[in-house]
């Protein structure tokens, strides 16, 4: 997925105008904006051609754009998402959707200026376009790839690299035509009315994760949301300024031809500090951009997606949806699903981090190692019995007593199921060791 530094990735790439694109400071820093070409794409009918990718080998590598335009322009950095586009049909079009905004006009009529297209998520069958859901999106930049070698345009055939941002959420209510792509008159889709008040309405099933969510209220739901998203971001960016290159990985990055895709820690830290940024701004204008609770519902779900980054396929799910109550129970699922994954991949990584560094060998009083704190019940070791038996590794059967600077363990060994109780202090600390971590000690 591309957002807020899509142009940046792309930009070594492309050729002709990328006037739609213009940098300005969201809050400081190094850190952009995208100026709107167009006015706010909020009519309530549209004639946009439509991209159906269902039968595409591109369909995996193309993110679902999710709308934007209940947004400030400010706040829709996250919305920003960049392509590939390599049959003719696909690249005519896009140049379709631009040509169509480029030449329209704010007449009396106050038509909208739209670049814009209809990326289809769902079809209510598979012999017409008639009653399909999906999300517009308004094409920003397109141009021809340059030869990464010489760099000089590969021709007519090159694919296309297309930057874009989604707007609005559509039905399809009639088809205008199909050859050599559909073009179509789409409506907005909006929440039903009364979703966003509703307390028990359109289960999922039987899922019992989800039957947790169905007695919470929708501003329950709302809250539990914002919290898990800022926990989310909170990790991003711990991760990104704690994350380490190496040598070899920075002389890559420092010398990379741009259309190859590493980790770089810095961007990763700008784009943490973009979202944590927008989602400042979002949380503390909320009743500004959305000042009823069905407006609300529909805010949040769809931050919490961009933020999070949610998958295609829980996209799709969340613009099929008019229930605005069922989604957030949805989201509010999956937020809290990464949550629980990021503070697991925390505390792994925590236990097994190599404990013998030049950090221990300070001399001064022995500590425990840091891991020490995290063990509870489940948590699996290895304790060194002696030159028989060597490392012998076990699951801790209930969370440790703690006596002054030492810990009790009750351990049970998988070599013959009994449990032995047994101390950890910063004096036998060496017998001790995370399960599965070997540091190569001889000792």
């Amino acid at each position: 997925m591309i957002s807020l530094y899509a142009a940046a990735l792309l930009s070594p790439l492309l050729l002709g105008s990328v006037d739609a694109f213009v940098p300005k400071p969201l809050f400081g820093g190094n850190h952009w904006r995208l100026a709107s070409t167009s006015t706010r794409l909020d009519a309530a009918r549209h004639t946009i051609p439509l991209l159906d990718l269902s039968d595409s080998d591109i369909v995996d590598r193309v993110t679902v754009p999710l709308p934007s335009s209940h947004l400030p322009d400010e706040l829709t950095t996250l919305n920003l998402y960049g392509m590939e586009l390599s049959r003719p049909v696909h690249k005519m079009m896009i140049q379709e959707a631009i040509e169509k905004g480029d030449n329209a006009g704010g007449g009396d009529g106050g038509a909208t200026r739209e670049r814009a297209y209809g990326h289809i998520v769902s079809k209510a069958s598979d012999d017409s376009l008639v009653g399909a859901v999906g999300c517009a999106a308004e094409v920003l930049i397109q141009a021809a790839r340059r030869d990464i070698e010489d760099e000089s345009e590969v021709g007519m055939d090159a694919p296309v690299a297309v930057l874009y941002r989604g707007c609005y959420r559509f039905i399809v209510r009639e088809v205008l035509k199909t050859i050599p792509y559909p073009v179509a008159i789409v409506e907005d889709l909006v929440d039903d009315d009364s979703s966003a008040d509703a307390a028990n309405n359109q289960l999922d099933g039987d899922d019992e994760d989800l039957q947790f969510f169905a007695t919470m209220s929708v501003g329950e739901l709302n809250r539990r949301i914002m919290q898990g998203v800022k926990a989310v971001i909170d990790y991003k960016i711990h991760e990104a300024k704690n994350s380490k290159v190496s040598p070899l990985e920075q002389s890559i990055l420092e010398g990379i031809n741009s259309s190859l895709m590493l980790p770089d820690p810095a961007a990763q830290n700008e784009q943490a500090e973009e979202a944590a940024a927008v989602f400042d701004v979002f949380s503390s204008s909320l009743g500004d951009i959305a000042p009823t609770p069905r407006e609300q519902s529909f805010a949040i779900a769809m931050m919490a997606a961009e933020i999070c980054h949610f998958d295609n396929e829980m996209r799709s799910k969340m613009l099929q949806m008019t229930d605005a109550t069922a989604r957030l129970r949805m989201v509010c699922q999956k937020v809290e699903e990464m949550v629980d994954r990021n503070q697991a991949l925390k505390i792994t990584r925590d236990l097994t981090e190599p404990q013998m560094d030049e950090k221990e060998l300070k001399v001064g009083t022995p500590q425990l190692p840091p891991w020490a704190a995290q063990i509870k019940k489940g948590t699996r070791l290895e304790y060194y019995w002696n030159e028989e038996y060597d490392w012998a590794p076990g699951e801790v059967v209930q969370d440790p007593v703690k006596i002054m600077d030492e810990y009790l363990i009750n351990l049970k060994f998988d070599s013959d199921g009994e449990v032995h109780t047994l101390p950890l202090n910063a004096d036998d600390k060496v017998r001790w060791r995370p399960a599965g971590f070997n540091a190569g000690r001889t000792d």
